[in-house]
């Protein structure tokens, strides 16, 4: 016999097993790059994960640094989905987030007319805690709070 699950429970549920498979990545990929960095080739991490060197390259690229001290992430973002994956309370994660450095978004072009889409800034907030939020790692009303924190 088949038990559905409710739909918002089902939605729910898909939020967190996309946060605990996006913080498993991050984490797969630190701990790539701390092998890398420790002196494991990348042929041979390429030989241990079952994937070309072209690959390993690749995913060094993307590997986050280490877990900033007193937070739970490298990021916003990853800090956002450790909450959401359940690893931690959602008041450390606002407080987390409200005491965050984030970048500062490039400045806009001097010239109104011209349009000068500029690609997003790394650390921004928006970039960081914006995507949590459309990925389902933050309630509306977490987001309104944190933005609200940091515009006083």
């Amino acid at each position: 016999m088949k038990i559905m699950m409710d739909r918002d429970r089902l939605f729910t549920s898909m939020a967190e097993n996309r946060a605990r498979e996006v913080v498993a990545h991050i984490g797969f990929l630190r701990n790539l790059r701390q092998l890398y960095e420790g002196g494991v080739t990348q042929t041979r991490l390429a030989e241990v994960n079952g994937v070309s060197q072209p690959a390993i390259s690749q995913m060094l690229q993307r590997a986050r640094p280490d877990i900033r001290p007193g937070t739970h992430g490298a990021t916003a973002y990853e800090v956002t989905a450790r909450c959401a994956a359940g690893e931690i309370d959602p008041a450390t994660m606002r407080a987390e987030l409200i005491g965050w450095e984030y970048d500062k978004p490039l400045a806009s072009s001097a010239y109104p007319d011209v349009d000068d889409v500029r690609p997003h800034t790394e650390g921004a907030f928006n970039h960081q805690v914006g995507r949590a939020l459309t990925h389902g790692f933050l309630t509306d009303e977490d987001y309104d709070l944190i933005l609200d924190a940091l515009a006083e």
